[in-house]
C-alpha cells in the first residue's frame, strides 16, 4: 500500500492479487493510484446497487476498499450528507471520515476493509467483530501490503515456518491470528483495526475497536428467552436478507440452519435451500433437511456426494482453501457452493455461529461435571495414569478419563492434538493456556474457534465459488441474548443449546430435534485406509514437516490408524492438508529479494 515501489514488485503483486481474487470477485475489477503512493486494488461480487457499488470508492476525505455487507446501511445514512450512491460502502466510507472507528460499534454487518485518510495520511484495515471476512497483512521495514487471502501475500514472503503457529495448526486445527503459517505473514484479529501512518512508514497501532462484553446472565425465565431470541433471531434474518440479487440457504437438516431456513422462508416464501447427501450410511442428514423444506413449502436442492467426489476436490484444494484450516467439512461445503453458483443464487444464509454462543459442544459439559463431581475432583488426575498413555486414542474411557482429568481447564473445542499429547508429536512445542468457567469457554471459541476455524472455512469454501455466505447468528444482538441466559439456559441436564432447541421447537419438524449431532460429519477413518491411503503415503516421504515434528511418533499414530486400533482420521487429516498447502504456497510466484519498498491491495 505505499510508494514509491520498484515498478516491477509492484506489477507482479497486482497481478498476482487480482489472480487470487477473482473467484471472490468476479463481477468488476478495478485499480487506483492514489496521491500518497497508495495503491489499492478491488475485485466485486456485485450483490448490493449492482452498479453504483462499484469500488475502490473516493471522496475528498479519502478512500475505501472493502469487502462484506452491511446490513443496517440504509440506517446509518447521515441525512446531512449528500450519498451519491444507494451502496453500504458509500455509507462506510462516509463514516469512518465523520467518526473514525468509534462508528464500527453502530455498524450491523461483516467486513474487512481499508480506509485511507488523505488528511492524516493514514491507512486503517479494520475486521468485523466476529471475523466473519478475512483481512492478512505483509509488512517489513519498507514495505507493507494487505489482502483477503494469503496467496496473494506470497509475493512478499520468504515462507518460512511460523513454528508457533504450526503448534497452534496442531492443538486448534487452524493457527491462531495474528500468526499464520509463515512468520512474515499475519492476520488482523477479530474486532481489531490496524493504524498505518503513510509519513513513517510504520504500523502506528493496532487496537480493539469493539466495545468490551460482560456476562450477566441475568435471563433465568424461559419464556422470556424465548421471546428475547426469537424477535432478535427474526430481526437478523429479515436484515440478512436485504440484497439486490435472489438469497438460498444452505440447510445441513441440523439444528441451526434448519431454523435459518424456517424463519427465513417467513420473509422470503420463494427461497431455496440447498443441501449435500452423503451416499455413506450413517452420515446423511439430508432427510432432516427435507423434512423442514416439507414443513415451509420450501423449494429443496440435493446434491449427493462420496468419496470420489471428495477425492476430486481434494486435487484442488490448496488452491480454493488458501489458508491452513484442518477441517476436512470445508471439502464438501465447497461442493455445495458449486452447487448454489451452479444455480443461479450467490448470497446463501447459514447456520456457523449458533454453537459457539448457545452451547453446542459437548465439551462444556465438563463444567456441569465439575460442579457434580467436585468432592472427587483431587482424585480426578490420578485416572490418565491408572489407565496409561495411549497414542492419540479416542476411546471413550481414556477420552472421558482425560476430559475429567482437565477440569477446570479447557482449551477449545475441536482440538486435533490435546496438551498431553501436542509436546509429543512437535520438536519445539508452546505452553497452551486454559480457561476455568463456562462463559469463558464460551468467549474463548467465539474468540479463537470461530473466526480462525469456522469462519476460515465458511469463507473460502463458499467464496471460491464466488458465493457469498452470511451468518445470522453472529449479530451482536443475537450474541447479546446468548450472553445474558443463565447457564441452565444453555445447557440444561444433557441438552446443549437448550434454549435455541426449544425456539426451534416452534418452527422445525420434532424429527430434526433432540438427535445425534452429525453436521459435516464425514468417514475420513474408512477413506484413510482405503481411498486416501496412498496419497497420505506419497506425503509422508520426505516431509519438510519433519524439521518440526517428532517422525517417529506420528508415524505411530498412522499405524495405529491403518491397524484399526485408534481412530486418528483428524490427524491424518491435518497432516495431509498442511503439507499439500504449505507446498502449494511455496510454490507461488515470489520476489522476497526485491523488498524494497511500499504497496497496497485488497
Amino acid at each position: 500500500m505505499v510508494t514509491p515501489s520498484p515498478e516491477p514488485l509492484l506489477e507482479t503483486f497486482l497481478s498476482q492479487a487480482k489472480l487470487h481474487l477473482r473467484s471472490r470477485g468476479p463481477d468488476h475489477f478495478d485499480s487506483a493510484k492514489l496521491d500518497q503512493g497508495v495503491h489499492l486494488l478491488h475485485t466485486r461480487l456485485s450483490i448490493i446497487d449492482l452498479t453504483g457499488g462499484v469500488q475502490p470508492m473516493q471522496d475528498e476525505d479519502g478512500a475505501i476498499v472493502f469487502n462484506g455487507e452491511i446490513y443496517n446501511y440504509q440506517e446509518l445514512r447521515d441525512r446531512r450528507i449528500e450519498y451519491r450512491t444507494t451502496s453500504d460502502t458509500e455509507v462506510l466510507l462516509k463514516g469512518m471520515a465523520a467518526r473514525g472507528l468509534p462508528f464500527l460499534n453502530d455498524v450491523d454487518g461483516m467486513f474487512a476493509f481499508c480506509y485511507f485518510d488523505r488528511h492524516r495520511r493514514r491507512l486503517t484495515l479494520a475486521r468485523d467483530r466476529f471475523g466473519i471476512k478475512p483481512l492478512y497483512y505483509y509488512r517489513s521495514a519498507r514495505c507493507f501490503a494487505f489482502s483477503s487471502t494469503l496467496q496473494s501475500l506470497m509475493v512478499f514472503s520468504r515462507k518460512r515456518i511460523n513454528e508457533r503457529g504450526l503448534a497452534e495448526y496442531y492443538s486448534f486445527r487452524a493457527c491462531c491470528a495474528p500468526n499464520t503459517i509463515f512468520d512474515d505473514v499475519y492476520e488482523l484479529k477479530a474486532g481489531e483495526a490496524l493504524v498505518f501512518d503513510i509519513a513513517t512508514m510504520k504500523i502506528e497501532q493496532i487496537v480493539r475497536w469493539v466495545h468490551p462484553k460482560t456476562h450477566q446472565r441475568q435471563i433465568k425465565d424461559e419464556n422470556a428467552a424465548l421471546e428475547l431470541l426469537d424477535s432478535n433471531l427474526r430481526l437478523a434474518i429479515k436484515r440478512h436478507l436485504v440484497s439486490d440479487v435472489p438469497v438460498a440457504t444452505l440447510l445441513s437438516g441440523g439444528v441451526d440452519s434448519s431454523i435459518v431456513t424456517a424463519l427465513a422462508a417467513q420473509y422470503a416464501p420463494s427461497i431455496s435451500a440447498f443441501t449435500i447427501g452423503f451416499e455413506e450410511d450413517g452420515f446423511d442428514e439430508s432427510r432432516y433437511a427435507a423434512a423442514v423444506c416439507r414443513a415451509h413449502g420450501i423449494r429443496h436442492h440435493v446434491e449427493y456426494c462420496n468419496a470420489d467426489a471428495f477425492l476430486q476436490h481434494v486435487d484442488a484444494w490448496p488452491a480454493v482453501m488458501d489458508d491452513v484450516v484442518a477441517d476436512p467439512s470445508a471439502v464438501f461445503l465447497y461442493a455445495v457452493a458449486q452447487f448454489v453458483r451452479d444455480s443461479s443464487y450467490k448470497v446463501v444464509l447459514s447456520g456457523e455461529g449458533a454453537d459457539e454462543m448457545f452451547c453446542g459442544y459437548n465439551q462444556y459439559f465438563r463444567f456441569k461435571f465439575a460442579k457434580q463431581f467436585y468432592k472427587a475432583g483431587k482424585y480426578l488426575p490420578l485416572l490418565p495414569s491408572l489407565i496409561g498413555t495411549v497414542r492419540g486414542s479416542k476411546s471413550r474411557e481414556i477420552h472421558f478419563a482425560r476430559q475429567l482429568s482437565l477440569i477446570p481447564h479447557y482449551y477449545g473445542a475441536g482440538l486435533i492434538f490435546e496438551p498431553y499429547l501436542i509436546s509429543s508429536l512437535l520438536v519445539r512445542s508452546f505452553e497452551v493456556v486454559g480457561v476455568d468457567t463456562l462463559s469463558a469457554a464460551l468467549d474463548l471459541d467465539v474468540a479463537r474457534r470461530l473466526p480462525d476455524d469456522i469462519l476460515t472455512r465458511t469463507d473460502r469454501a463458499t467464496m471460491h465459488a464466488s458465493v457469498e455466505a452470511r451468518v445470522p447468528f453472529l449479530t451482536q444482538y443475537v450474541c447479546a441474548v446468548a450472553d445474558r441466559c443463565s447457564e441452565d439456559l444453555l445447557l440444561n441436564g444433557r441438552q446443549r443449546k437448550y434454549i435455541l432447541k426449544k425456539l426451534a421447537e416452534r418452527y422445525v419438524p420434532a424429527e430434526c430435534l433432540y438427535r445425534r449431532k452429525v453436521g459435516f460429519d464425514l468417514p475420513l477413518a474408512k477413506w484413510f485406509r482405503n481411498q486416501l491411503k496412498e496419497r497420505l503415503l506419497d506425503n509422508m516421504r520426505g516431509s519438510w514437516q519433519y524439521d518440526f515434528i517428532n517422525k517417529d511418533f506420528f508415524h505411530g499414530i498412522v499405524e495405529d490408524h491403518m491397524a484399526g486400533r485408534n481412530d486418528n482420521a483428524d490427524k491424518l487429516w491435518a497432516f495431509l492438508l498442511l503439507e499439500q498447502n504449505v507446498e502449494f504456497l511455496r510454490s507461488l510466484p515470489s520476489q522476497a529479494h526485491a523488498d524494497r519498498s511500499m504497496m497496497a491491495v485488497n
